[in-house]
């Protein structure tokens, strides 16, 4: 998977009505699958516009992201290794926070300013799905 086809299919899926979390989580589990299976983005609803539509917490972009590395990687039974998916939430986690200067969806909000159809937030989550593709 290229980080130029997470972010253009990512952008999309947020453009035709996916939000921030279901967007990213749906595009790169399509990109990145193995044998998990088709990947439901309603797992991710509750998650967008930081949880809840509340803009008060964590940026669903960021859960998002964190939902697919789990899907592909995650563990699936208790007992199972998790340093590997461990690893891959951190290392999101931080470069998506010296990406956009923040992982906190107000002040994100807060940084964009006023925003036409949300589409600061459609480009950040296309580049947060090509940094989870890295």
């Amino acid at each position: 998977m290229s980080k130029e086809e997470a972010e253009k299919r990512a952008f999309q899926y947020f453009q035709s009505g996916f939000h921030c979390a279901e967007a990213i989580s749906k595009s790169l589990t399509e990109l990145l699958e193995k044998e998990n299976g088709s990947f439901p983005p309603n797992v991710a609803t509750g998650f967008g516009g930081g949880i809840g539509g509340s803009h008060l917490d964590i940026c669903g972009a960021l859960t998002g992201g964190i939902i697919a590395l789990g899907w592909l990687f995650g563990r699936k039974n208790p007992g199972e290794d998790k340093t590997r998916i461990f690893g891959l939430s951190s290392e999101f986690r931080k470069r998506f926070g010296e990406k956009f200067g923040s992982c906190s969806c107000p002040v994100l909000l807060e940084k964009f300013g006023k925003q036409e159809n949300g589409m600061k937030c459609k480009k950040m989550t296309a580049e947060a799905a090509g940094i989870t593709a890295d």
